[in-house]
Parts: C-alpha cells; sequence; structure tokens
C-alpha cells in the first residue's frame, strides 16, 4: 500500500542547554512548522496524479508498505531512515528546504528508492536518484481572474541583499506599482487575501535571488498568478534546471527598465500567456513523473 506521512513539522522541540545545539534545534523546529504551513497544497498539487492514503503516524506503517514522506532536516534523522529502509518496500522522500545545502545528505539519500527537492544544486545536477523540483507557491496563493491589472510591477518582501536595493531604486519611478518591505522573512507579511489580489492585478514581478540560493517562491507565485517573472541569469540556474522557460532574465535590473517602461499591453499579454502555458505543462509533466516513478 502506498502512504503518505508528512513529517516536516515534527521535529525536535528545543530543548538543549548547549547555545549553538539549541540554535540548531530552534531554527529546524521553526522551519518545520513553515514547510508544513506554507508548501502543504503545492505538494498534494503536484502528487495529484498518485493514489495513496495519508497517515498522521509512522506507527501506521505496516511491513512493505511503499511510503511518500515529505521532510525537512533530514540531516539529524539518519537513524530514522534506517528504520524506514527495514520496514518499507520503498521510500520516496521529498525533502523540503536545505537551501544552503551544506549537509553531506546521502546517508539519508541512500536509503530512499527516489528523492525529490527544491534548491538544486551541481552535486545534484546528474544524480539519478534525485530530482530538482521548484520550491513551488506558498500555500493560499490563488490566481484571480483579473481583467486589468492596475499594477506594472510589484514587490513584497526583505530588501536585505544590495541587489533588492538597486532593484527598487531603478523601478521607484515605473508607475503604478505596489511595494511592501519587511524587516525580516516571514515577518510583518501581507494577508494572503491581500497577496493574490495583489499578484492577480500585476503584470511583471522582479525575483531577485533568495537570501542564500537563486530560487525563491515568488518565481512561482508569479507563474501561478498569471505574472511575468523577471529573474536574475547570474550561474543560469533557471536555464539550467528549468530549460527552455520563458522568464526575462537580466544580468542588472536596469535591463528591464526599457521592457517594463516600452512594453505594448499586446507584448506583455503574449508573453503572460506564454509564462502560463509553460508553468502548467510543466507542473503536468512532473505530476506525470512522479506518478510513473512512485508506481
Amino acid at each position: 500500500m502506498i502512504k503518505l506521512f508528512w513529517n516536516t513539522h515534527n521535529q525536535k522541540k528545543p530543548s538543549s542547554t548547549n547555545k549553538k545545539i539549541r540554535e540548531k534545534e530552534e531554527l529546524d523546529y521553526g522551519w518545520g512548522q513553515y514547510h508544513k504551513k506554507s508548501s502543504d497544497k503545492w505538494i498534494y498539487e503536484i502528487l495529484k496524479k498518485t493514489k495513496y492514503s495519508i497517515i498522521d503516524s509512522l506507527k501506521n506503517i505496516e511491513k512493505d508498505d511503499i511510503l511518500i514522506i515529505v521532510d525537512s532536516s533530514v540531516e539529524e534523522k539518519n537513524e530514522l531512515y534506517t528504520k524506514l529502509n527495514l520496514i518499507c518496500s520503498k521510500i520516496f522522500l521529498f525533502h523540503l528546504g536545505d537551501e544552503f545545502g551544506f549537509h553531506n545528505l546521502f546517508t539519508v539519500y541512500d536509503n530512499c528508492n527516489y528523492i525529490w527537492r527544491p534548491f538544486c544544486s551541481s552535486k545534484y545536477f546528474k544524480n539519478e536518484k534525485v530530482k530538482c523540483i521548484p520550491i513551488g507557491y506558498k500555500s493560499g496563493v490563488l490566481y484571480k481572474n483579473e481583467s486589468n491589472r492596475k499594477y506594472k510591477w510589484a514587490f513584497t518582501g526583505t530588501p536585505h541583499k544590495t541587489s533588492r536595493h538597486d532593484l527598487l531604486f531603478q523601478f521607484s519611478k515605473i508607475e503604478p506599482f505596489f511595494c511592501h518591505k519587511t524587516e525580516k522573512f516571514d515577518r510583518k507579511n501581507i494577508s494572503v487575501e491581500e497577496m493574490n489580489n495583489i499578484l492577480s492585478s500585476t503584470e511583471f514581478i522582479p525575483c531577485p535571488y533568495g537570501f542564500f540560493h537563486p530560487e525563491t517562491y515568488r518565481v512561482f507565485e508569479a507563474l501561478e498568478c498569471g505574472c511575468i517573472p523577471i529573474v536574475e541569469s547570474a550561474y543560469d540556474y533557471y536555464d539550467r534546471v528549468f530549460p527552455n522557460n520563458p522568464f526575462i532574465k537580466i544580468n542588472t535590473w536596469k535591463e528591464a527598465k526599457p521592457i517594463l517602461e516600452g512594453w505594448s499591453k499586446d507584448q506583455i499579454k503574449i508573453k503572460s500567456k506564454e509564462c502560463t502555458a509553460w508553468w502548467n505543462n510543466q507542473k503536468n509533466d512532473l505530476q506525470d513523473f512522479i506518478k510513473e516513478k512512485i508506481k
């Protein structure tokens, strides 16, 4: 029997008296809760064509079950995956998080039949057991069919890097726009309902690199809501991971100004439809690939 278990939020609660260890525990625990809250809709969408039963405890796993497990901070769970490998006939891991990619994960990955993960890096590009997938959109993001997109561009997030400051400087006179700055990641965010309204009312979404890795939710939330993503093309990350993508790619934010200022409504409409079609095909192909791999 194929069973799905979501394990990201079952991290060890911070308890250590060692400051360094406790900081790691607090980080893992916080991110585990975040992944469950933010990524469940995305994971369930790409599993849409796969038949499984959801379980709420590992005690519900029986001998020779096929296990789909959604997890984070797996570098701390070698013992767990060794035990699961003795019980299950196959293990398929959706590994969320790990943006920095510092950990040696192969002791865990070796206990799995296949792994899907965002935040890809060169060590996974040619790994036959690992497939890089989009980080996806945050749960709750929903496209609203707005015929008139009143914002030329929009940015919500933390301006924590020089690139983001330059983005805001370069686009500051291109109106109308929407901008909501936060002091820290996942703090003082606007509501999901307001985010839906903004994305569905915006033509272009500039997508600077994340805190450490090029990939961010912002790209896929833009696609989900019919916007045109503008991405930084350093290292050719998006072309390597998502070949033939229709994103607008720039090296500096100054390069995007003529596009935002000069594109006609017809050009914007054509590119938006191209991005939406590509994204729908990506999701459909991923659903098929997951279904066939698990079957």
